[in-house]
């Protein structure tokens, strides 16, 4: 089992540090953590955190689940998979840190090993680092077997580039959101939250920055909350994100961060 219920030193500090920053956030609200956004006191800024358990809720997305998140109207969460990449990983935080925005990233091993300081980069500004398997193959077609193995080398490729033990958090994105039940029944054994996503603007698929904030913005006016998929290996999605990011703002938008925490953590944090 790769998490159990005893928290290293360091998961214990990130966690610790990421909580005191959900008293000022819950407290105080997205309005006032934009004025303390340096050079920007338009930003939309991280309205709050919420700690989650996968013990407590152990997969979320409404693409494939019942539950998600549990967000309150016009909230959202950003996720990016399949990073980190040369140059379209920075475009993505530079816009983010250009906002006040925290989000969550789901890891590929393999990218993570290829460029550390990238991995290591998200996590020192205080994102979210999960895991996205190790070479992003589709789960469901391998043995179940070989199917564990890409999920543990993903975690320890990424721990690996982190160059902290046990610092990437214990959520995990299938590639393709491809899974079975037996990997489900691994995960929960595990003590891993399998995420899905509510949102989904393709943008794998080759697509103008227009055109990805425009399939995000639509779908949210029919939702009006969820988590957002989108993809830090693509180009056109590193261009949208600060028009994205603005719209958002002008929409009424509100952008939270996941951290994992304990039961007790993610219940006080709930809305």
């Amino acid at each position: 089992m790769l998490w159990n219920a005893v928290i290293s030193p360091q998961r214990t500090r990130f966690i610790m540090r990421c909580c005191l920053s959900c008293v000022a956030l819950i407290l105080f609200g997205s309005a006032a953590f934009a004025q303390t956004c340096k050079g920007n006191p338009d930003a939309l800024g991280t309205s709050r955190v919420m700690a989650l358990d996968p013990a407590v809720l152990p997969q979320v997305g409404t693409v494939q689940y019942p539950q998600t998140v549990p967000l309150r109207d016009h909230e959202v969460v950003l996720t990016f998979d399949d990073g980190p990449a040369p140059s379209s990983t920075d475009q993505v935080l530079d816009a983010l840190a250009s906002q006040c925005v925290k989000a969550n990233f789901f890891i590929v091993g393999a990218h993570a090993l290829a460029l550390p300081d990238r991995v290591r980069r998200e996590y020192a500004e205080g994102h979210t680092v999960g895991t996205h398997s190790e070479t992003h193959a589709d789960l469901a077609k391998l043995p179940l077997a070989d199917a564990e193995k890409e999920i543990e080398d993903g975690i320890k490729s990424t721990n690996a580039a982190l160059d902290v033990p046990d610092t990437a958090a214990p959520f995990f994105r299938a590639p393709y959101l491809s899974t079975t039940p037996s990997i489900d029944q691994y995960l929960v054994k595990s003590g891993i939250m399998l995420w899905s996503i509510d949102i989904d603007p393709e943008d794998w698929r080759p697509s103008t920055p227009d055109e990805v904030v425009e399939r995000i913005m639509v779908q949210l006016e029919k939702k009006h909350s969820g988590i957002i998929l989108m993809h830090d290996v693509q180009s056109h999605t590193a261009a949208a994100l600060p028009k994205l990011l603005t719209e958002l703002k002008t929409k009424g938008y509100n952008v939270v961060h996941v951290v994992f925490g304990s039961a007790k953590e993610a219940a006080a944090h709930a809305p």
